[in-house]
């Protein structure tokens, strides 16, 4: 059930809004980052995206190893970890701050806030004449931005009765109301398509495919400004047989037509040692572009409209 939409008190837990963004839609956008999500694909390029909870986040590069954040944290969730550095223990951690105040060299800080709509849309608002002069606006992704359905519906309620062009990126996995109920307030829908295979699904982002296709199948059928994103992961999606079937089910089974095949790339792997995690994908090698141009051509001859990279909508 989504609250009344005037609610006051409305907030989302967030852990970034990009600015002046290029890849997530058409025109310049603002990209609000939603913190958790109910998937865990081992080659998620942003963990801090995850938790649900805000972190702490470690920059080694930045670290003068003064230890002071060992001496003033009051939970003793900070330690050493050869060779990650200093990190902190999330279960134990009560996100106090002291060891980011403490940090001279800028080595630490909180990931994720606790934010009014209110002031997302102030924040919103100041890119306002960069969203008309480029024919952009906002998107909303993640994490998995649905996970906090109720402050996306007023936030996407907000921008379209501002008159600002609105997307969201979503994976999928989850019930179709939530999706269903946001529609009449998109202009663009991005969603997730990460295998065709249920098995292989279940054992490379930890949910099964079902409810995944169900509502993408379902969405297709009622809204039209649709683009299908796929990441090519080496040793996951990344070879041909895959992607056909991929792109068979989007060109039999949906009305989808547009599709952005990105790329994988190891960007993240400083995101995940400052975390304290393990990284699955550390030692598998960038995609360039070029190396997934056959792929596009597969579902070019599907009928299907299929660009290599995000270069937006």
């Amino acid at each position: 059930m989504i609250r009344r939409p005037d609610n006051p008190d409305l907030s989302a837990t967030i852990f970034e809004i990009e600015r002046y963004a290029t890849e997530d839609g058409p025109g310049i956008r603002s990209v609000v980052f939603f913190k958790g999500c109910n998937l865990r694909c081992r080659w998620c390029q942003n963990p801090e995206s995850q938790s649900p909870r805000p972190q702490v986040m470690y920059h080694k590069q930045r670290c003068t190893a003064c230890r002071r954040c060992v001496e003033v944290c009051p939970a003793e969730a900070v330690r050493e970890i050869a060779p990650l550095g200093f990190i902190t223990d999330p279960e134990k951690c009560v996100l106090c701050g002291a060891c980011v105040d403490a940090c001279f060299s800028g080595a630490r800080e909180i990931v994720g806030e606790r934010m009014p709509l209110d002031a997302i849309m102030d924040e919103l608002r100041r890119d306002k004449a960069f969203y008309e002069q480029s024919g952009g606006g906002v998107t909303f992704s993640g994490g998995e931005p649905l996970l906090q359905a109720e402050a996306v519906h007023e936030l996407a309620r907000r921008c379209k009765a501002e008159g600002i062009h609105t997307a969201v990126e979503t994976a999928g996995h989850l019930p179709w109301a939530g999706i269903a109920g946001l529609l009449p307030r998109l202009d663009l829908l991005y969603f997730d398509l990460k295998h065709i295979d249920s098995e292989a699904h279940r054992a490379y982002t930890g949910v099964p495919l079902d409810i995944i296709l169900g509502n993408l199948r379902r969405a297709s059928e009622c809204f039209d400004n649709m683009i299908v994103r796929i990441p090519v992961v080496p040793g996951v999606n990344a070879d041909a047989q895959t992607l056909e079937r991929m792109f068979a089910f989007l060109a039999g089974k949906t009305r989808v037509k547009r599709v952005e095949l990105l790329p994988f790339h190891r960007l993240g792997l400083a995101k995940y040692e400052g975390l304290g995690l393990s990284y699955a994908m550390a030692e598998v090698d960038n995609l360039g572009k070029e190396q997934c141009r056959p792929f596009a051509e597969i579902g070019g001859a599907m009928g299907l409209s299929v660009q290599v990279g995000a270069e937006g909508g």
